[in-house]
């Protein structure tokens, strides 16, 4: 079984990556944190804990984190996720309440006391991350590694960016904290929109007729997060749900390891993960720092999306 702390910000897909990962006795969920991103902070730490008490889960923690970037404004993806953040889902008030500790606290206490027996999982803004970095630079090398839903990185036909024509939102909303942790040496396994909007892995429409069709509380909540994506864009892009897959199971994904830089200075490439893939002068070149995505055992990722996220085996 391996420890992990998710960090998110509970948004559609990062609630199908929950309803995953508490339904996986690979992982043992030993805490949410959250940050800005998808919606608010408080929001996003309201949908966490509504989302534990809708799975009937008790004794995981929920550390509210960062409530903007470290230098810019929030600019969240309410667009895209819907006002609460849970597309036509609804779910009623929480039972639960936020941990006392803050983010950054909860990820370097939890460092200390699991070491490499514990993963980061991060499948928002990576602003809670640098906080930790900063604070304990030691914490890079206490953990197993971070496997992050983050990037576009040029590697496949799909690896173009979503909220610009280069950059990915995750990265892009916080392109301070991600250049922070793409260089600090963290082991970092990156799942970007390289796999992600790759047809093969996202949700159809013709698979969402068979969600609907089961009829379960669960599958109909699952239906209700994602039908206003179906309608608007004829299917789901399972980001943050691939990124707990890929640790449940790390034979679903291939990847190749890659030097990247984040830029943060420009004007229409703010968020860009530029891969260096030159093959000349290597002694120049940046050391390669992630492992990066490039294939999908598709049918495997979706059997166990239907298995565990609509179904709840």
């Amino acid at each position: 079984m391996k420890h992990a702390l998710i960090d998110t910000d509970p948004g559609v897909d990062d609630a199908l990556a929950l309803l995953l990962a508490f339904s996986s006795p690979e992982l043992r969920v030993e805490g949410l944190t959250t940050v800005a991103g998808n919606v608010s902070l408080d929001l996003g730490s309201l949908n966490a804990l509504k989302l534990l008490d809708f799975l009937g889960v008790e004794g995981v923690p929920v550390a509210a984190g960062a409530e903007k970037p470290l230098l810019r404004k929030c600019r969240d993806a309410s667009s895209i996720h819907g006002e609460t953040g849970l597309g036509g889902a609804t779910l009623p008030e929480p039972n639960g309440r936020l941990d006392e500790r803050g983010a950054v606290e909860f990820i370097l206490e939890k460092a200390g006391e699991l070491g490499r027996g514990l993963t980061l999982i991060t499948i928002g803004p990576l602003t809670n991350i640098a906080g930790a970095i900063l604070a304990r630079p030691s914490v890079i090398d206490e953990i197993s590694g971070l496997v992050m839903m983050g990037g576009a990185f040029g590697l496949t036909p799909y690896g173009h960016g979503n909220v610009s024509p280069v950059a990915e939102f995750n990265v892009w909303h916080d392109p301070e904290a991600a250049k922070i942790v793409f260089d600090s040496g963290i082991p970092i396994t990156a799942i970007g929109l390289d796999v992600t909007t790759d047809p093969a892995n996202r949700l159809t429409g013709a698979s969402f007729k068979e969600i609907e069709a089961t009829g379960t509380i669960r599958a109909s909540f699952v239906a209700d997060l994602c039908r206003h994506l179906i309608v608007r864009y004829g299917g789901v892009s399972l980001h943050d749900p691939l990124a707990v897959a890929a640790v449940i199971d790390p034979s679903l994904v291939e990847t190749e390891r890659v030097a990247v830089e984040v830029e943060t200075r420009g004007e229409v490439t703010r968020g860009m993960t530029l891969v260096d893939r030159r093959r000349t002068h290597r002694e120049e070149l940046k050391e390669a720092n992630v492992e990066a995505c490039v294939s999908v055992d598709s049918v495997r990722f979706l059997d166990l999306i239907f298995e565990r996220v609509v179904r709840g085996l």
